[in-house]
Formats: structure tokens, C-alpha cells, sequence
């Protein structure tokens, strides 16, 4: 990958292609493996936890239908990574250290990838080694690999990949016939799939076919039909956009976005020193942060311009030097290309996220391994000890990995990644609000912290601070309605809520059952106006959040306290399948039988219930276990109320198992 032209350097000796490679894969498994004992984080919640299409594998065909996006199918746009969502809940559960080392394995599966590739290029394997480590620890890479729902970004690449390894192999002159066409065959289908993994693969039809003419490797001599091929299964990706969501970006019919509210010159501008923030970071792993501000840039901001002509100085030179160098010529260039979808050309709801590199990484390590190599070849050659030749990319790999796992750490669980977040983005409306809704949950499940005056008034600065950094935003105004409930202010935690939900822009599914919740106590309002208010909002969030399960649970709660048994059993079954590890709706179900004057299905719930309680609060675990034992003891004769098959809640026990 150096310059052909340089002097041989001393020979070392080194281990085998395969050797290598596994011991590379497992450095990288190394770095990353602190990860593994996280908790869920960020949208970890939604995409996953909340998400209860992932618990309904037989209505998968939806993901190929406009119904996904009117039905608020998480991620609807991006079927691919719904779909192994999908296949991963259903073997993994939702714990999780499997989903963690499940990302963790796609990572490694990438490096593998990028490590393949090179060598059916004919890369040498020291090379191929070198590149592949600087890929697996690069720093910027530990938001993708700790938080679980960033795997898109994984399967993006790792299919990306294995389309341009196909894409070589119809590419080859000995490749003929029968193979060259399911060559080109795979290539199409791999790209569709990395595009429907996410959309950030659609650049794949020109990257590939710069890499064939310029490198990494020998130019591959016929590259047309296989850029035809890419080009091809990126258009069925986009086909399936335009027909599910009726556009190509998923965020065309999200209104508020707050980068939109900034004029396309000044995002653009901001854009260019983001992507300068990316090489530097890419560089020298300063500045990672699970939390940016998005702001507007101007053209006369000296960063901007100083961005602006070192790109264009830096492609310039790759063009002009692309017969004598022509690995940088493509470095540089599929850089910029893998860039452009996330380069704020079109509004997103983040104008900057570290996971934006990952795809991008790819090409960048394999220039970088290329530069550290010749440092080394130079530096060997002048110290005259062979070995010399991988110190410098040595050095870059293990200051990678040591920041990679710093940086990590962040994402251990919420509380400690939004308290990073703050530190490193203290204007941040979103931390702050996040931020005072943690604080609020913790007086809410009492312990120490109940009635702590500092914990209060934590909580009240956070919500204020963000209402005053971001009043157009949602966040804030539900972290002050959160604050309102917490005080039992219900009309002020009303108002609150109305405003969330005015200014939301996604998720309004747990804003509207909340909004419902408080509006059964704000004493304002006559009480038959409160039921026909949350008989509204409930009916329109059932309506177009189907496969929320926060729905169904808060809606069957509702129920349950209107007195409408029957309706409420139905909302809570429906909330058991969508999220069958949520130890409240078994209790309240539990809850259920027992006002219902039913203490044969009580005491079976109860027992049935038994691995969930144990995930409960241990003070509402201790009244219902006193409220099953009363209720044998003084009602274990009476009929129910109303007959019910409450006892459908909870899954048969199996036959062996030892109730304690």
C-alpha cells in the first residue's frame, strides 16, 4: 500500500495471514469488551425495549409497506436493521449483556470484513493487519459499538463491505460465466440490504468503482457491470424508501427539526467544521462526546474557511496526483463521497454524532494505515531495526484503543451519560432535561433521595435551565411536567404536557398517555370533560402508536382506574406481548384480579409472576403479596365480579418448576 518506488525495507519476521488476523480481531474484541456489562442507553429505550413491534415477527411483511410509517413503526425507514432487530429480541430477550456482545461481534465482524477485502485486493497481510487495528480501535468508534441501537451503522458497513468484495470478484478476469452473474447478484442485493440497514450506504455504487481503478490493491480491470450492480440494488432500497415513507429522507414529514430552523448556507457552513471536528478526532481522539449542540456555522467564520480550503486543497492534490499516488487519490476521494449523507445536505435531527464516522472510518483507516506503514519503512530503514517498520502505527493503535475505552465509558448507563453529556455540552437543552427527569425518577422510587431538598432543587434546575436554553423543544416541557406530577401540581403538569406534545416531533406516544394520566386529576376540569378527554387521547394513541407498549400499559392503567375491567384486561394483555419483561403490567394485572374479588386468579398471577418480582419495587411486591394472602384468606369462596381470564396475563409455569 506504500510507495512502490521506495527502498525495500529489512525484513521481519511475522506470524501468518490467518495468525494476524486473529490476533488483530481479538485486540479489538479487547478494547471494546468493558462494554459488554452496559446497560441500555439513549434510544436503546425506544428502538428496542419500547418497541413492540420486535415482539411481533409475523406482521414482518409490514416493514415493505406504507402502514410501517403510519403506524410509527421505530425506525420504519431502515427494514434491514428492524427486521435483525427483530431476529436478535426474539433469541436475545432483553437483557443487556447479550445485546452487548452482539455489537460488539458485528464490530469484530467489520474489521474481518475490511481485513478480507484488502487481502482479495492483494494487500499484503502485515498491511492488511495494520489497517484492519486501526479500524477496530479507532476512539470515535465507542458510541457505535456501546450503545445497542447504533447497530445499524454496523450492519451498514459490515454489508457494504461484502457488497464490495463481490462487487471484486465479478470485477476479476477469471471470474466468468455462471459465477460473474451470481457475483453480480450479490453485489446488488448486499448493497440493497446495506442501504435498507441504513441509508448512509448509498454512496456505495461510486466508492466502489474509484477503489477498483485506484486502490487499495491492482486496478480491477472490469468494473462497469459490477458499478451497475451496486448502483442497481441502491436504487431498490431507495424504490422501497420512496414507497413506505413517500420520500427519500425519513425526515422530510418530521416538522421541527432544530437544524432546519437555520438557513441551508449557515448549516452547510456549520457542516464543514463538523467534518474537520471528524478528521481531528480521527487523528487525535480529542474531543468525543456523547452529546453536540447543533449551531449555526458562517462562511465568514475563519474555521469555515480554513475547513472549506483545506478540503478543497487536499482533494485537489489527491485529483492532481492520482497517476503517482493513487491510494490517496482514492482515499480522499471516497472519504468525501461516504460523507455526503450525512453532510447536512437535507435537515437531521443531529447536525453531528460520532456514529456518522463509522462508515467513513473505513476508507480513512486504510489511508492511515498507508502513511504509518511508510513512516515505519522510513524510520526502520534509519534506525536500521526491522522491527521500527510497525512502531509508529503501533503507537497510533494503542493511544487509539486507551481513548476508545475512556470515551466508552460514557456509556455505561444513563445517568452517567448524561452527566458526560452535560460536562462536555453544558448548553445542551436535551442533557439538562434528561438529566431532570432522572432526577425526578429517583423521588419518585423513594429511598434516601425521597424528600431530598437537593434532589428537588437539581431536578427544578435542570428543567429550567432547559426550558431557557430550548422553549421550542419538547424535552424540556415534559422534564417541567415530570417536576409538576412529582409535586402533584396536576394543572401545571397539564399545561406542561400539552406543550410537549405541541412541540414534539417524534415519540408523542409516552407525552400522550402521560397528557391522559394527569388530565383524570386536574381539578379544573368537570369530571365527565375529563373522561372524554382521555377517552380521546387514549383512542388517538392506540390509533397511531399500535405497537408502543407504553401505550397499551398506561392505556389498560387508565382503564383499570375508570373502571372498565374488561377493556383494561385486553390493553394489558396486549402490553404483556408487546413487552413481556415489564414486571408493572403483571402487577397490575395482578392488581386487577384482586379488585375484581377473584383470589383463585390472584393467587395463580401471583405465582406465575414470580421470576418479575424479583425486577419489582420490593414496597409494591410486599402489599400485593399481602393483598393475595388476604384475599385467600377471606375471599377464596366468593365469586368474582365480573369473570375474567385474567389468568391469560401470565404463561403456564413449566411442570418442574419450584415455586419458593
Amino acid at each position: 500500500m506504500g510507495d512502490p518506488s521506495a527502498t525495500p525495507p529489512p525484513e521481519l519476521p511475522l506470524p501468518s495471514a490467518r495468525v494476524l488476523l486473529v490476533g488483530v480481531l481479538a485486540l479489538v474484541a479487547v478494547v471494546f469488551l468493558p462494554t459488554l456489562w452496559f446497560g441500555f442507553v439513549y434510544d436503546d429505550h425506544w428502538t428496542l425495549l419500547a418497541n413492540g413491534f420486535l415482539r411481533c415477527p409475523e406482521e414482518l411483511a409490514l416493514l415493505l409497506q406504507p402502514e410501517a410509517t403510519a403506524r410509527h413503526v421505530p425506525d420504519a425507514s431502515r427494514p434491514v436493521a428492524v427486521a435483525f432487530d427483530v431476529l436478535s429480541v426474539q433469541l436475545l430477550g432483553a437483557r443487556p449483556v447479550p445485546h452487548h456482545v452482539l455489537s460488539l461481534a458485528l464490530h469484530v465482524g467489520c474489521t474481518a470484513a475490511l481485513a478480507w477485502w484488502l487481502r482479495r485486493r492483494g494487500v499484503a497481510a502485515i498491511d492488511t493487519a495494520v489497517v484492519a487495528a486501526i479500524f477496530g480501535t479507532l476512539a470515535i468508534h465507542a458510541e457505535v459499538v456501546a450503545v445497542v441501537s447504533y447497530r445499524e451503522d454496523l450492519l451498514a458497513c459490515g454489508l457494504g463491505l461484502l457488497a464490495m468484495i463481490a462487487a471484486d470478484a465479478a470485477a476479476r478476469d477469471g471470474t466468468t460465466g455462471r459465477a460473474r452473474a451470481l457475483a453480480l447478484g450479490a453485489t446488488a442485493g448486499l448493497a440493497a440490504l446495506a442501504c435498507g440497514a441504513k441509508l448512509s450506504a448509498v454512496t456505495l455504487g461510486v466508492i466502489w468503482p474509484v477503489t477498483a481503478r485506484l486502490g487499495p490493491g491492482s486496478p480491477l480491470p472490469r468494473w462497469r457491470a459490477p458499478t451497475v450492480a451496486l448502483l442497481l440494488g441502491t436504487a431498490l432500497a431507495l424504490a422501497q424508501q420512496q414507497h413506505v415513507l413517500g420520500g427519500l429522507s425519513p425526515y422530510e414529514a418530521q416538522a421541527g427539526i432544530h437544524a432546519a430552523g437555520f438557513s441551508r448556507a449557515a448549516v452547510l457552513a456549520a457542516s464543514v467544521q463538523i467534518h474537520l471536528g471528524y478528521v481531528q478526532q480521527m487523528l487525535l481522539p480529542l474531543g468525543l462526546s456523547p452529546e453536540y449542540v447543533d449551531a449555526p456555522g458562517s462562511w465568514r467564520d475563519a474555521a469555515t474557511l480554513m475547513g472549506a480550503a483545506g478540503f478543497g486543497l487536499a482533494l485537489a492534490h489527491a485529483i492532481a496526483v492520482r497517476r503517482s499516488r493513487p491510494l490517496w487519490t482514492a482515499v480522499a476521494i471516497t472519504t468525501v463521497l461516504a460523507w455526503l449523507p450525512t453532510a447536512n445536505l437535507v435537515p437531521m435531527p443531529n447536525m453531528r454524532a460520532d456514529r456518522f464516522a463509522y462508515g467513513p472510518s473505513v476508507l480513512v483507516a486504510v489511508g492511515l494505515g498507508a502513511a504509518l506503514l511508510s513512516a515505519g519503512r522510513a524510520l526502520a530503514q534509519r534506525v536500521g531495526v526491522p522491527a521500527a517498520r510497525l512502531a509508529p502505527a503501533l503507537a497510533f493503535v494503542v493511544l487509539q484503543g486507551a481513548f476508545a475505552q475512556t470515551a466508552a465509558s460514557a456509556y455505561k448507563n444513563d445517568a452517567r451519560l448524561w452527566e458526560v453529556a452535560l460536562q462536555r455540552a453544558p448548553e445542551s437543552a436535551r442533557a439538562h432535561a434528561l438529566l431532570g427527569e432522572l432526577a425526578i425518577a429517583t423521588l419518585r422510587r423513594g429511598g434516601e433521595d425521597e424528600g431530598d431538598p437537593v434532589v428537588w432543587a437539581r431536578a427544578q434546575a435542570h428543567c429550567l435551565r432547559a426550558l431557557a436554553l430550548a422553549p421550542g423543544d419538547a424535552l424540556p416541557h415534559l422534564c417541567a411536567a415530570r417536576l409538576a406530577v412529582a409535586r402533584k401540581q396536576w394543572s401545571a403538569a397539564h399545561a406542561s404536557f400539552e406543550a410537549a406534545l405541541d412541540r414534539a416531533r417524534a415519540r408523542e406516544d409516552r407525552i400522550l398517555m402521560a397528557l391522559a394520566s394527569v388530565t383524570l386529576d386536574v381539578p379544573e376540569l368537570p369530571y365527565a370533560e375529563r373522561i372524554a378527554r382521555v377517552d380521546a387521547l387514549l383512542a388517538r394513541a392506540l390509533r397511531e402508536f399500535p405497537y408502543a407498549s407504553e401505550v397499551a400499559a398506561a392505556g389498560g392503567r387508565l382503564l383499570h382506574r375508570l373502571g372498565r375491567p374488561a377493556q383494561a384486561l385486553a390493553l394489558y394483555q396486549r402490553a404483556r406481548k408487546l413487552r413481556p419483561e415489564r414486571w408493572d403490567v403483571a402487577l397490575w394485572g395482578l392488581e386487577l384480579a384482586l379488585d375484581l374479588g377473584d383470589a383463585a386468579a390472584a393467587l395463580t398471577l401471583w405465582e406465575r409472576g414470580e421470576d418479575l418480582w424479583s425486577e419489582a419495587d420490593p414496597k409494591l411486591v410486599d402489599a400485593a403479596r399481602s393483598r393475595v394472602y388476604d384475599a385467600q384468606r377471606l375471599f377464596a369462596d366468593s365469586p368474582p365480579l365480573e369473570p375474567l381470564p385474567l389468568i391469560d396475563l401470565l404463561p403456564e409455569l413449566p411442570p418442574d418448576h419450584d415455586l419458593r
